[in-house]
């Protein structure tokens, strides 16, 4: 029984011996220098015209990324959502069977806002519940300011410079994406205002 009291003691370690390792990782000052995101379209340097970084602890650093990664994912998807929208694309069957609104009656509208204002009060207000339950279960799971946006999601790679290409490259998609819902949206909002706009 002795032995068994001993053992057990000498692999316990008690949270204080851990408490010095974790204050000493986080002491370690990140800089937005050392995110990813910097390249030629930015002339090598940090975009920051109004100088937001400069007072920004190492926290508010990885959740203004994490804020920026999140709404380029969003944008992501909404082109695609647009082009597939816009193309007269449609899933068959009822969007509203209480409304008796079709897919059909969607994609028949002028363009995609148009097509996303027959969306029904409640199919908007699901949307913003889904939404916002996932949200919410997320940054109780990985807060934005420890984890950056990348959701304790495993590295493609172990190598730090082709992770940190590869979030660039992420970055970048994000960004051309933000851009191009905006442009979408006022080139069916103000005819003519993007040139090319094809619909």
């Amino acid at each position: 029984m002795l032995s068994l009291v001993a053992a057990s003691s000498l692999s316990y370690q008690p949270v204080a011996a851990l408490q010095p390792m974790r204050a000493a990782r986080s002491s370690v000052a990140m800089s937005v220098n050392d995110l990813a995101g910097i390249s030629t379209e930015t002339g090598n340097k940090v975009w920051d015209p109004m100088g937001l970084s400069e007072n920004m602890d190492e926290a508010n650093l990885k959740l203004v990324r994490a804020a920026e990664l999140k709404h380029g994912r969003v944008a992501m998807l909404a082109v695609v959502g647009w082009a597939w929208t816009a193309t007269g694309t449609h899933f068959e069957g009822m969007l509203s069977t209480s409304k008796g609104i079709s897919f059909a009656d969607c994609a028949a509208a002028a363009n995609p806002i148009a097509a996303a204002a027959k969306v029904p009060g409640a199919g908007i207000w699901q949307m913003v519940f889904a939404i916002g339950a996932l949200e919410v279960f997320w940054e109780n799971k990985y807060p934005s300011y420890e984890c950056g946006g990348n959701f304790g999601v495993p590295a493609v790679t172990s190598d730090p410079a082709k992770l940190k290409e590869l979030e660039t490259i992420e970055l970048k998609h994000g960004r051309l994406a933000m851009i191009g819902i905006i442009s979408f949206a006022c080139a069916v909002a103000l005819p003519g205002s993007v040139p090319f706009y094809p619909f």
